[in-house]
């Protein structure tokens, strides 16, 4: 049998506890020794063996094999001390979801999972709000374009938690639509598109057959580098597709449209920021000019082990050996975790007031302690495993915003998520048909210089970064 020690002696324990003596597998296979808890002595008979600071005593005088910790609530401070307190025992350390999983009534004995880089950076305590967000999405018909990637995937996760009539996944790639089908293809409400945002004419047909009361625009290029590199992909994708998306959704009768943006929109220094920048622009503008369909967009940083993030390029680093490379010492971001970052675009959503919602991302991480938390967090010595600097990337900032000078921000009804009400310069429909026109035809001649040339004429503060 394989001795377990619980960390936690609170209901998230006692529900672990309880799950494994009820259960006549688990029962079989597992020994629960007891706990480790700061503050209490005993929990159904089985006894509080000591406090955190001492649990790698414990685990080796009772010959622990396996740590669960089962504190939902813990800061990141808590977590760090455990694991830290963990370095040098040979154990296998488990830990709970989230605490609103547990008040939720979702939590059971297989949601238990290895620690990860996020469990370090700050525990998920946003709730779902489910209550007000049944009321909004009841009924609903809701299309999700980049449905393959990761945020746009779980925005469709949590949408089918909801008790909405039917959800559709548009992507590009037929390999990520196959996994969709894969995850959801059960649930009778879900159902998919294959098609481009680029090209509008599949477009309206799919918004016209379907007849989706809500569009999230999660289909974007994403990486800095690679749209420095074919920065007529970036217009095309991040730009046109937008405006491709938002006119579909004015003309098909859609009543909310989201689009999901980035910090790296505000005072861009690379190409992929301004391509978001302009089609905030045109989300803004073309919001003002209709009024049959609310259009507005979702602005926040990082995700934590989405597509294409630095987590799992240094988990991939790590299992190599390293080195780990970090562009530079001093490089910071925002970070937040996907189910987090989705929930909140989910709330931006359905609120009425404002067009610009920016999700509060708390303090920025520097890089370089992200890639020394992995290490540790992969039961490395920081001697172990090397940190090699390369230099900023061209198009990379070295720290990020997530506002403009002049946007302000106030409280919504809803935690962390929070909406500008300054009033940007609006684009007229003749203005906003030129600037789709003038990047179609310079997209045409693939001169990057010329690309670029034509963002800085309509994002004033655009300026490239010089690679280090």
């Amino acid at each position: 049998m394989i001795n377990i020690l619980i960390i936690g002696a609170g209901e998230a324990g006692q529900t672990v506890l309880k799950e494994i003596l009820e259960n006549r597998t688990l029962n079989r296979r597992f020994n629960v020794v007891g706990f480790i808890d700061d503050k209490k002595d005993s929990v159904e008979g089985y006894s509080v063996l000591s406090s955190i600071d001492n649990v790698s005593t414990v685990i080796k005088s009772y010959n622990i094999q396996e740590v669960i910790i089962a504190i939902p609530s813990a800061k990141r401070g808590v977590i760090e001390r455990i694991i830290s307190s963990l370095n040098d025992c040979d154990v296998t350390i488990k830990i709970v979801p989230g605490v609103m999983d547990i008040i939720n009534g979702h939590f059971n004995i297989n949601q238990i999972r290895d620690i990860e880089i996020t469990d370090l950076l700050g525990r998920e305590e946003i709730g779902f709000d489910e209550e007000e967000l049944i009321l909004q999405y009841r009924d609903q018909v809701v299309l999700v374009t980049g449905g393959g990637g990761s945020i746009g995937l779980e925005i469709i996760k949590q949408l089918l938690l909801l008790p909405t009539k039917k959800v559709i996944a548009l992507g590009h790639g037929e390999n990520s639509i196959y996994d969709l089908i894969g995850k959801f293809g059960t649930d009778p409400r879900f159902d998919y598109i294959i098609g481009d945002v680029k090209d509008y004419s599949k477009l309206i047909h799919e918004f016209n057959r379907f007849k989706p009361d809500r569009v999230f625009h999660a289909a974007a290029h994403k990486h800095v580098p690679l749209m420095e590199k074919f920065p007529d992909e970036a217009v095309k994708n991040n730009i046109i597709g937008t405006y491709n998306c938002a006119k579909a959704s004015i003309a098909s009768g859609v009543k909310r449209f989201n689009l999901v943006s980035t910090d790296k929109a505000v005072n861009p220094t690379s190409v992929m920021g301004t391509t978001k920048r302009i089609g905030e622009m045109i989300i803004h503008s073309l919001n003002s000019i209709q009024t049959g369909c609310k259009l507005s967009f979702t602005r926040f940083g990082n995700v934590l082990g989405s597509k294409g993030s630095v987590v799992p390029l240094f988990k991939k680093q790590i299992n190599n050996g390293g080195p780990l490379t970090v562009t530079h010492p001093d490089i910071t971001r925002y970070f937040m975790s996907i189910p987090e970052a989705a929930r909140l675009v989910l709330k931006a959503g359905v609120l009425e007031d404002g067009d610009l919602f920016i999700l509060e991302m708390g303090d920025p991480i520097k890089i370089t302690d992200l890639a020394k938390k992995m290490i540790s967090l992969s039961g490395y010595a920081p001697e172990d495993i090397d940190i090699k600097y390369t230099g900023l990337r061209a198009g990379e900032k070295l720290y990020e915003e997530l506002l403009t000078k002049s946007e302000e921000i106030v409280e919504t009804g809803y935690e962390r998520l929070l909406v500008s009400k300054h009033r940007q310069k609006n684009l007229t429909e003749d203005e906003i048909y030129q600037l789709i026109n003038n990047l179609k035809e310079i997209c045409e001649t693939y001169d990057n210089d010329l690309i670029k040339k034509e963002l800085k004429i309509w994002v004033n503060e655009y300026q490239e970064t010089v690679c280090q």
